[in-house]
């Protein structure tokens, strides 16, 4: 990678932005070739803009971040929905980073913060594949020594975050993980949670990651569970109406599901299944008569730690994405069965968890 000469300096607000070192382990997507990079905008060892390229093609980086994203895939309905939801909701970040981050540790095994520094003290390079608002990839930087790539999609998400987060460590790239601009065998710990289910080809896109991670590097990775018979039909027919709608129309037909899920959570009832059901899914035990709703007729999410705007963004951020696979446990362990030791494997009725280190 060679860098052109001639660069012009720019005066640049507090954010996340590429560094020189950083763009050096950028590779052409397809042919995995070092790029050429064209600076025109930068700050000592600060990136603003400029553009990489290799043979035909030219990836551009704008406001610190390069750019590898086909104009095919940022134009899909999945994307978009992403795009516009963290567009929305530019608090989400710190309104939900103490509740999804000790859930992070105790889904992967973790448990304590000193779990994960322990885990991340070697590395050079993590990825945080699938980014959004940028929490796991704070996480990450502050528990480790290595440069955090965070990938998205969304281009919105990943310049919201970068506004938001001025962690030197962090380096945001607009990449598909279909895509990715790294080398094989690249990253000591990739990071997949809450993502991979969206995107078009979920095991396809792991078998990437697979790809990009180095021997004897762990990898964090989570796939939405299948819920209940009733619920998986109102999950599909709710979406099917609800993904073709413009994002304000969405969130406002998610906001009788989100005021149902407060209403049943405020009556404080507890409902005592004698049997289970197997024809419908539905397990027997004591239960939230919200939860009982949640997790066997439709979701109708409701947390008293987030306010109702936040509530009913993870409502239409379940119903509003076209594409949101989801895997019985066994199917998900599959993923998992050949080149892999489990470090940890959780099953929970939200989704499922493992971290396993590459062999």
């Amino acid at each position: 990678m060679r860098l052109s000469v001639g660069e012009r300096t720019a005066s640049l607000t507090p954010c996340a932005l590429m560094k020189r070192s950083q763009l050096q382990c950028l590779v052409d997507p397809e042919s995995l070739r070092p790029l050429r990079v064209e600076i025109s905008e930068s700050s000592g060892e600060d990136i603003l803009a400029g553009e990489l390229s290799g043979g035909d093609q030219r990836f551009s980086i704008r406001n610190g971040i390069p750019s590898f994203v086909a104009a095919d895939v940022a134009d899909t309905q999945t994307v978009g929905s992403f795009a516009q939801k963290w567009a929305k909701h530019r608090y989400y970040f710190d309104h939900t980073r103490r509740f999804y981050t000790d859930w992070y540790l105790q889904r992967y095994g973790f448990f304590e913060t000193d779990a994960l520094r322990e885990c991340l003290q070697t590395a050079e390079y993590i990825l945080d594949a699938g980014t959004g608002a940028g929490r796991d990839a704070a996480n990450l930087a502050e528990n480790c020594n290595a440069t955090v790539f965070a990938v998205d999609t969304a281009r919105e998400a990943l310049e919201i975050a970068g506004d938001r987060l001025s962690q030197p460590r962090i380096a945001f790239v607009h990449a598909d993980l279909h895509r990715l601009p790294f080398k094989d065998e690249f990253f000591d710990f990739i990071n997949c949670d809450q993502v991979i289910h969206h995107t078009p080809d979920p095991r396809a896109a792991f078998e990437i990651l697979r790809r990009k991670l180095k021997p004897g590097g762990q990898m964090c990775c989570y796939v939405y569970k299948k819920k209940a018979v009733i619920r998986e039909f109102a999950d599909d027919y709710i979406r099917e109406r609800i993904s073709k709608l413009p994002i304000d129309e969405a969130l406002q037909v998610c906001e009788a599901i989100t005021h149902l899920g407060r209403t049943l959570a405020g009556l404080k009832v507890s409902v005592d299944i004698e049997h289970d059901i197997p024809v419908l899914g539905i397990k027997k035990g004591p239960m939230d008569l919200q939860r009982l709703f949640h997790w066997n007729v439709l979701k109708c999410f409701w947390n008293d730690e987030f306010d109702f705007f936040t509530n009913n963004i993870i409502n239409f951020d379940w119903y509003h994405p076209e594409h949101c696979f989801r895997y019985e446990p066994a199917e998900f362990r599959e993923w998992f069965a050949q080149g892999w030791e489990i470090q940890a494997w959780d099953v929970q009725d939200a989704g499922i968890s493992c971290r396993a280190k590459k062999v």
